[in-house]
Formats: C-alpha cells, sequence, structure tokens
C-alpha cells in the first residue's frame, strides 16, 4: 500500500509539473490583448523558430502574411515579434510613425562586446548623435561629390586589371569583389586602401563574411539566449562574437591609435580622422555631446566598414547571376555604353544621366536581387497602437523589404528579371517610391549615395570590357540565394571575356 501511495504521489507530482510548465510555455507564448494575429504552433522555448528553419524564412512570411494579413506577429523563444508587409504599412510605421518604429533591439552579443555604440545597433541620443555626425563627416569627404567618384573609378581601374588576367578563365570573382569595395570605404574611412592579396586584408575580409553570415543566426540567439550556451556552437553564437572581436581590436583599433597618435597634425582627410577632431570640438564645448567619444568610434568604424563593403559587393554578384541568365540584358547594357561612352575611357558619373538602360538594370538587381529583404530589426520603445492593433513595448520589429520588392500589385510580374519596369514609354527613368533596397524613414542607408556611385561606375565599367559568360560545362549560377544578414548569391564560377578578344574572333 506504502508503495502504491508513493507512486500516486510521484505520478501527481509529474502531473502537477507538466500543468506548470504548460501553463508557463503558454503565458510565454499567448500573445497580449489587442496584439497582431499569427501562428499559433509555437514550440517551448524556441516559439516558432522551427518553422522559420523548416522554410526559407521569406516563403514562410509571405504564407503567414497572405494568412494573417500585413501586419503578423510570430514568437522567437518568448520574444514577441511583429512583422511588417507591403509598402503603404512600412511607409506608415517607418515614416510617419518614426518616432515609434526607429529604436534598435537590445542585442546581446553587440552588447557584451562593445556595449551597443556605434550606429548600428543604438537609439536615442546615442544614435542621433553618430548618425549626425556620420553624414556631415562623409559629406565633407566627398559624399555625393565626383570627388569621391574619381577615387571610386581609380579602385574600379585596378578591379579590371586583375580580372583581366584570368584570360577568360572561370572564376569565382567574389573575394575580388568584395576586397575591391571594401577598399573604397577602407580610403574613406581608415585612409588606406589594401592590395587585393594582402594577407590581414584578406583574413579580416574572410572574419567580415564570417560575421554577415552568422549575423542571423546571432538574431536568433539574442531572443533565445539559452542557445548560446548548447554544446557544439550550432547557431554559430561564439564564433560571431570571436570574430566581431577580432575585427574591432585587432584591425580597427590600431587605425584609430595611430591616428590618435597624430592627432596633432592637423589631418583630417579621413574619416577617423575627422571623427577624432569631432571628439575634441564636443569635449571642449559646452553644448558638445558626450556620446561622441572614443568608445562610440570603434564601433562606428565598424558598423561603416562592414555595411559598406558587404551590401555593394553582394549587388554587383547579383548582376553577374543575371547577365549570365539573361544575356539580352548584357548586350543591351555594352550597346548602351558604346554608344554614349565608347570604349577610349571609362564610364563616369557624368554619364549616368544618358545611361539610362544601365541605371534600369542597376534599379532591378537591387529589386530583384534585395540585399536586405528583411531589413534590420527595430524595437518599440514603447507600447504603440499601429494599424488596429496594440504592440506592446519591447517588441521587436521585422520591416519586410522583400513583400515590397515583390508585390504583384505594385510590378505585375515580380518573378521576372524585367529592366524595362523601369523605363517609361517616353524613353526616360521612372524611379517608383516603392523602389526602397536601402529602406526608408530615419533609419535609411547612410551610404545610400556612396553605393548607388559605385555600382554604375562598377556594372558599366565591367561590361565595357568584358562580356560575362558561364563555364563551358554551361552552368548557370542558382537564382536562389543564401539568408544572412544580406541575401548573397551562393558561389559561383563566371568566364570574364575581354571585349577585345570577342571583337578579333569576329573579325577572322
Amino acid at each position: 500500500m506504502t508503495s502504491l501511495l508513493e507512486m500516486l504521489d510521484i505520478n501527481t507530482g509529474l502531473a502537477l509539473g507538466v500543468v506548470v510548465l504548460s501553463l508557463l510555455w503558454w503565458f510565454s507564448v499567448r500573445r497580449p490583448a489587442g496584439a497582431p494575429p499569427g501562428p499559433w504552433l509555437a514550440v517551448p522555448l524556441l516559439g516558432h523558430l522551427l518553422l522559420l528553419m523548416k522554410k526559407d524564412p521569406l516563403e514562410q512570411f509571405a504564407a503567414w502574411r497572405r494568412q494573417y494579413g500585413d501586419v503578423f506577429s510570430l514568437y522567437l523563444g518568448s520574444q514577441l515579434v511583429v512583422v511588417l508587409n507591403g509598402y503603404k504599412v512600412l511607409k506608415e510605421a517607418l515614416v510617419n510613425n518614426a518616432d515609434v518604429f526607429s529604436d534598435r533591439p537590445f542585442a546581446s552579443f553587440e552588447n557584451i562586446i562593445t556595449d551597443s555604440k556605434g550606429v548600428f545597433d543604438t537609439s536615442g541620443p546615442v544614435w542621433k548623435a553618430q548618425r549626425k555626425v556620420s553624414t556631415q563627416i562623409l559629406r565633407e569627404l566627398g559624399m555625393g561629390r565626383n570627388v569621391l567618384a574619381v577615387k571610386i573609378e581609380e579602385e574600379v581601374k585596378e578591379y579590371i586589371r586583375v580580372i583581366s588576367e584570368s584570360q577568360g578563365q572561370p572564376l569565382d570573382l567574389a573575394h575580388l569583389t568584395q576586397a575591391s569595395v571594401s577598399n573604397n570605404i577602407c580610403s574613406i574611412v581608415l585612409g588606406k586602401r589594401f592590395e587585393y592579396d594582402d594577407d590581414v586584408f584578406g583574413n579580416i575580409l574572410r572574419l567580415m563574411d564570417a560575421i554577415i553570415h552568422d549575423a542571423g543566426a546571432g538574431a536568433v540567439v539574442s531572443s533565445i539566449p539559452f542557445l548560446r550556451h548548447l554544446p557544439g556552437d550550432y547557431f554559430k553564437a561564439n564564433r560571431f562574437v570571436d570574430n566581431m572581436r577580432l575585427v574591432l581590436q585587432k584591425f580597427i583599433k590600431p587605425f584609430v591609435d595611430e591616428h590618435s597618435s597624430r592627432f596633432e597634425e592637423g589631418s583630417y582627410d579621413d574619416f577617423i580622422g575627422a571623427y577624432i577632431r569631432e571628439i575634441h570640438h564636443h569635449r571642449n564645448s559646452q553644448s558638445g555631446s558626450p556620446h561622441i567619444n572614443d568608445v562610440n568610434l570603434l564601433k562606428l568604424v565598424f558598423d561603416i566598414l562592414i555595411a559598406g563593403s558587404e551590401t555593394t559587393s553582394t549587388a554587383i554578384l547579383w548582376a553577374l547571376v543575371y547577365f549570365l541568365h539573361h544575356p539580352d540584358v548584357q548586350d543591351k547594357c555594352y550597346e548602351e555604353i558604346h554608344r554614349v561612352v565608347g570604349t577610349e575611357r571609362a564610364p563616369t558619373m557624368q554619364d549616368r544621366p544618358q545611361l539610362v538602360y544601365m541605371e534600369a538594370v542597376i534599379m532591378e538587381v537591387l529589386r530583384y536581387g534585395n540585399v536586405v529583404p528583411l531589413n534590420v530589426v527595430r524595437s518599440t520603445p514603447c507600447d504603440v497602437e499601429f494599424g488596429g492593433y496594440t504592440i506592446p513595448k519591447g517588441t521587436v520589429v521585422i520591416p519586410n523589404l522583400d513583400s515590397v520588392m515583390r508585390d504583384p500589385e505594385t510590378w505585375g510580374d515580380p518573378d521576372r528579371f524585367r529592366p524595362e519596369r523601369f523605363i517609361g514609354e517616353d524613353g526616360k527613368l521612372w524611379r517608383p517610391e516603392e523602389l526602397i533596397p536601402f529602406s526608408m524613414g530615419r533609419r535609411v542607408c547612410l551610404g545610400e549615395t556612396i553605393a548607388r556611385m559605385e555600382l554604375l561606375l562598377y556594372i558599366s565599367t565591367m561590361v565595357q570590357h568584358f562580356r560575362f559568360l558561364p563555364p563551358e560545362t554551361g552552368e548557370l549560377p542558382s537564382l536562389q540565394g543564401v539568408l544572412g544578414a544580406t541575401y548573397s548569391p551562393k558561389h559561383f564560377k563566371v568566364r570574364s571575356v575581354p571585349r577585345k578578344c570577342l571583337k578579333k574572333e569576329t573579325s577572322e
């Protein structure tokens, strides 16, 4: 009888434990009153993570949008996440209600490494100070002006020279393209460009590439912190932290220290030097901001290097992918460049108004490739009434740019690569407001002007010099990309055949 009672007590205890755990799980993922609708099948501790891992997140978001509407919610762990879809909804949130949709959520990894400084992860006064001074310095250094375009043209010339050395053999241009574009940012920010075969530079590029690749998983672990402590570093959380620390301390900090040591020389011809000048100015001014300081400088440089290198080089690689799949588009680009620019000089920014088709191609690459499809997450600083719903304070908000760039109501045939959609019947370029590859509102990309300049100069010069062909096997690159912090092409090889060789073969 005693053993039976003990068994009953054990069973009762187990049952009670299951009930308690079930209730804890239920309350942890039970949507607050008035919150946007969404899927209910949430797993304890993980929320809807397994559903996002099982299917392409972009496809899953599209399916949930069809089911629940333009504003829906889900859970990552016990973190409520609201996803915004469609141009009207994004504009209403990011532009018309910018005060409550411009903050960043607390990022545990970045906080471990940098105490959440810089411009990318910060909110409020810290972010405003970094954004203001960064914009001021970049304009001072030539952003949007010909002085910067000339520097980029020189880098493009070196990039073309190195590609020419392949003599039309199949190459994976990912590393070279990243190195070249990164050099533009390094010249602006660090005051130095690197040779493409520089070992230190190459190692830093590989670290930055890994950081971008692991950033998506890092965001998940920030929402579900216990995942970081699972054995094996399955989500690459520890690697993310280690790599970020290495770039900050071993690569960026020496440049900052070197600039600080020669500050008295009065040399402000790069971003670091100009920011150090601003530190002294704000420190000695009664109205100066306490957020313009050495700690913020280190992370700010990191933010600009990562964002400025990865997004533009990825867009160039997508352009190559589409050229291989649509050789007629490549031919039309070359015909326009040959007519407008010729072959005796490289394209310049002064040619931009006449390169209508090339500009349309770049716009379609940005739309179709959509390098940052889920933008960068936001967080609500207070309870927000939006779209008929109540979004609680501290909710993570994802502006789904993919829902805009692939919206059939806007584009008609969004799954078709068609640059002509951006050219009107009058032959002039048409710039629809729904084309938002750099986001919109207060958090619009800081380097948009530089990126657009780079894309025109790189892609037009590349097409002027080469015809891009698949390997002799005829294998075309995949149109499906890899989603991390950016949406990048899978590795592929391309033959860059010099136009001069093609002309010679034709004449023979």
